[in-house]
């Protein structure tokens, strides 16, 4: 089977988390969106197509995965907003005549029989619009489709739980296991290769699979409670509480207390203080002791400003949502639903305000323009000390950002 996963006009609501990659690299669980297809069905070729300004990007970072190696016959067309289920690829196999798929009546993309690439490149050079395809027959799916930053945020409890039993590897324990550490309910847990847990560690899994990925350092006396993901090569700090619902991308540093909150990679939340319910980019600094409300005095439904539009999320938990690159000072507070953008650097000074453009600098008093050119030069620095290379594509989508937003 040929897969096409796509970007849509509703990219722009997930505000500043898709500035700079797919929606299809999101997290949602332990997974990426666009990997739990690919690892449900590792022998479909899945093929992506992001939104315009992003094609260089995915092409330097997937090559070979663009649409123009299609084969000239069956496509399935998915929208990248899509969480792939067992049962969803289930109801999909089952359609043998060309479709549009939907979900809810909304249409999530479409099966295509023979001769598609040319409707494929169609509906790329259409934004994703699958109005261009005029398909008179449509098929209702059992898709779950996520829209905004804070749906990812709720369902990465149960999408863990899901990752989890495809891995097939709950149970396992290939790491060091300190021997005062206890594993609660161990036939729901998994511990990576070359991972460590140190003395005191508590992996409570009795609420939900644990998965600690390989090359993990949890440190002592840190209590880990289910569903929960660690990825591979972070580091969870001496007496971290890691509550339900969170899972901790690859190479990240986490302390103090986090709860419910998807930590995309490479993001720092080393010290004391809260984080609820909230979704970091990659390359964050979360400074000592800022604190992230995600719960209205009033307990009631919190509102997200995203795309200059101000959003009633209908729930009354939501926390913070933050760009890529994006730092807090020591001591910040961060209100209730606050959107940060990429490049940031937040100061406290009471609490900050609740929508912060990119590249901004500065704090409740007022902010200025973060200069680009510090800001690249930073971001060189940050990933340099962890191996990683900015390279020349990333560095022109970054100043792409910075002149739209100017």
């Amino acid at each position: 089977m040929q897969v096409v996963l796509y970007e849509d006009a509703g990219t722009k609501w997930f505000g500043p988390l898709t500035l700079l990659r797919p929606v299809f690299d999101l997290r949602c669980g332990s997974l990426l969106l666009r990997e739990k297809l690919e690892v449900r069905r590792p022998g479909w070729a899945v093929n992506l197509l992001p939104r315009p300004e992003l094609t260089p990007l995915v092409s330097e970072l997937y090559p070979g995965r663009g649409i123009d190696g299609l084969q000239d016959s069956d496509v399935l067309l998915l929208s990248a907003r899509v969480i792939v289920t067992d049962e969803l690829l289930a109801a999909i196999e089952a359609e043998s005549a060309e479709a549009l798929l939907t979900s809810g009546g909304e249409p999530v993309g479409a099966l295509l029989r023979g001769g598609a690439a040319e409707r494929v490149r169609a509906v790329g050079e259409a934004n994703g619009d699958l109005s261009v395809l005029d398909m008179p027959l449509s098929r209702e799916l059992p898709a779950r489709v996520v829209c905004y930053p804070w749906e990812l945020v709720r369902l990465t409890a149960e999408e863990i739980e899901a990752d989890a039993a495809v891995s097939g590897r709950l149970g396992t324990v290939e790491g060091d296991v300190h021997p005062s550490a206890h594993l609660v309910e161990p036939a729901r847990i998994s511990i990576g290769e070359g991972s460590t847990l140190g003395p005191g560690v508590v992996i409570d899994a009795s609420s939900g699979a644990v998965v600690v990925d390989a090359n993990v350092e949890v440190m002592a006396n840190a209590v880990i409670l289910g569903p929960a993901f660690v990825g591979a090569g972070s580091f969870i700090k001496v007496g971290a509480r890691i509550y339900p619902g969170t899972s901790i991308g690859r190479s990240c540093k986490v302390g103090g207390e986090v709860e419910g909150s998807v930590l995309h990679s490479f993001t720092n939340k080393q010290h004391e203080g809260f984080l609820g319910h909230a979704y970091l980019g990659s390359w964050v600094n979360i400074g000592a002791a800022t604190d992230n409300s995600d719960l209205k005095n009033n307990y009631g439904s919190v509102r997200v400003e995203l795309n200059g539009e101000t959003v009633d999320t209908g729930h009354t938990s939501v926390g913070a949502t933050i760009g890529d690159h994006t730092k807090t000072a020591i001591g910040t507070k961060l209100n209730t639903g606050t959107v940060i953008g990429v490049f940031c650097n937040v100061v406290s000074n009471g609490f900050a305000p609740k929508s912060i453009p990119s590249f901004s600098w500065g704090n409740g008093d007022g902010f200025v323009e973060h200069d680009i050119e510090r800001a690249i030069a930073t971001a060189r620095i940050v990933m340099a000390r962890r191996g990683v290379d900015l390279t020349g594509t990333e560095e022109a989508v970054i100043r792409e950002v910075h002149r739209r937003q100017r």
